[in-house]
């Protein structure tokens, strides 16, 4: 653990084959969105793609600062890795339980909660996780050397 809060673009580049082989297994798997009256058909493989692309931005970000000597705030890095894995744990469960024609097989989480809304919560935490990254990168880029 305290080599991923030294090196936390170790955790985030980690991922990248991880959504690249999710994304080659799911290939041609559709998600259905609904917002309103629109209907989004995405296929999970690009979804996939594209969070590869979004962790390897991430990682790059903390490259970047360790390359520029400049040490992120530990709280916040643990604070952002913790809560982007509590936001990936859920879609990747998800995305792993769909079928060929996007459908969910079951709909609970573990069990016991409806999957919907712990995808609605992770989406949330998702977008703190993106807030707490760019605080955490800012102010370690903006504050003097230690």
């Amino acid at each position: 653990m305290k080599k991923i809060i030294n090196k936390p673009y170790l955790y985030f580049f980690a991922l990248i084959p991880l959504y690249i082989t999710i994304g080659l297994i799911k290939r041609n798997v559709p998600i259905d969105i609904n917002i309103t009256y629109i209907y989004y058909l995405i296929n999970v493989d690009f979804w996939c793609y594209v969070s590869a692309v979004y962790f390897s931005l991430i990682g790059i970000n903390y490259v970047a600062l360790d390359w520029a000597k400049k040490c992120p705030k530990k709280w916040l890095t643990i604070s952002h890795i913790i809560l982007q894995t509590l936001a990936i744990i859920p879609f990747i469960y998800a995305v792993l339980r769909l079928d060929e024609n996007g459908l969910l097989k079951g709909n609970q989480f573990l069990g016991i909660l409806n999957l919907e809304a712990v995808l609605i919560f992770s989406f949330f935490l998702f977008l703190l996780s993106i807030f707490v990254h760019l605080v955490n990168f800012f102010v370690s880029l903006l504050l003097k050397r230690e």
